[in-house]
């Protein structure tokens, strides 16, 4: 939601786009236009990674305005295809995967098939799990422009979990995450259930089961997927993670605030040419390789699928966080820390 009394008008979420880098007279003029209802390049022009709401010095979510201005503008064109798959994603077959009683749920949104391997181990042993249509998210479709579509199903979302009968979920995908504490939030919807990050859960499975870890003594860079802008917070408990098994997130540029996106929403716009898409993920592979990563680790499988090659290729090992906590704790993985490398 954007609080337009927070607003001041700096520019900063602008300015600081590494994907616009407006001027502060530009950024200061274009946002008023913004806010004013009126034509903007900047509805075609932004992404869509919500990085400015991080930016915004005054907490106002400029990011959400903007979203909202490509919806009622329909200036934000975005290939068929995309919009094709998000729908499909709605629609495909729902299965609760009865685990052992008095054990979270783990949802799975409708990624969690993305990544072999992901989800194998003790970590998950006797967890339900929740995945399918039925609980998909609907946060994917800030990335088309179109944030109405989460609006208008967000309480259907809610419902269709709660009556799993979950006390407690865990969400493996981060746009549930952000849909789930953030968004509902914002629309004033009740959950009835307790919801937990994979990332807290990951620390807090390692931290009682010391004993079983050994430290990896690996560098690595991580890829921050877009929708952790809305529940940055969490990024304390991932460090706290990694200093349990070992692992050193190197200093890079391209990192916590300044995160690039994995060039996923960018594939969908029309008006960005594949080279630049290129472009834009070899500057955060690059970035990562020069910081002296020796792996790159994501979150999101949807981030996993267009960079782990390009991450291998520059010598650094791609793991799902998931699989990363596995190897700490002594499991094989036998299909790879990201699934198959092409």
């Amino acid at each position: 939601m954007f609080y337009q009394e927070k607003c001041t008008l700096c520019g900063e979420c602008l300015m600081k786009c590494p994907y616009l880098a407006y001027s502060e007279e530009k950024a200061k003029v274009e946002f008023r236009k913004l806010m004013n209802g009126e034509p903007s390049p900047v509805t075609a022009e932004c992404i869509t990674c919500a990085a400015c709401n991080m930016f915004c010095p005054e907490g106002a979510n400029p990011f959400d305005l903007i979203n909202d201005r490509q919806e009622e503008s329909g200036t934000f064109v975005v290939a068929d295809q995309s919009i094709g798959m998000l729908t499909m994603a709605s629609q495909l077959p729902s299965e609760v995967i009865q685990g052992d009683p008095g054990k979270p749920f783990l949802h799975l949104c409708t990624v969690g098939d993305f990544i072999p391997g992901a989800i194998e181990g003790q970590l998950f042993d006797g967890l339900s799990k929740i995945k399918g249509g039925d609980y998909f998210c609907y946060i994917g479709w800030i990335h088309l422009g179109r944030p109405g579509m989460v609006r208008d199903n967000a309480q259907k979302y809610v419902d269709n979990l709660a009556n799993t009968g979950a006390k407690e979920i865990i969400c493996f995908h981060d746009d549930c995450y952000a849909m789930l504490t953030s968004k509902v939030k914002d629309l004033g919807i009740d959950v009835p259930f307790k919801v937990v990050h994979l990332i807290e859960y990951l620390r807090d499975y390692v931290s009682v089961n010391q004993d079983q870890t050994h430290k990896l003594n690996m560098k690595i860079a991580y890829q921050q997927p877009c929708a952790s802008r809305y529940t940055f917070e969490k990024d304390q408990v991932l460090d706290e993670l990694f200093d349990l098994i070992g692992v050193i997130r190197v200093n890079r540029k391209y990192d916590r605030q300044n995160a690039l996106c994995c060039g996923g929403p960018m594939v969908a716009m029309q008006n960005i040419s594949q080279e630049t898409v290129e472009q834009w993920r070899m500057k955060n592979i690059m970035d990562a390789k020069q910081a002296g990563a020796e792996a790159m680790v994501f979150l999101c499988p949807l981030c996993v699928l267009p960079l782990r090659g390009r991450a291998k290729a520059q010598g650094m090992e791609p793991y799902i966080l998931s699989n990363l906590v596995r190897l700490a704790l002594g499991e094989e993985l036998a299909q790879g820390g990201a699934g198959k490398v092409f």
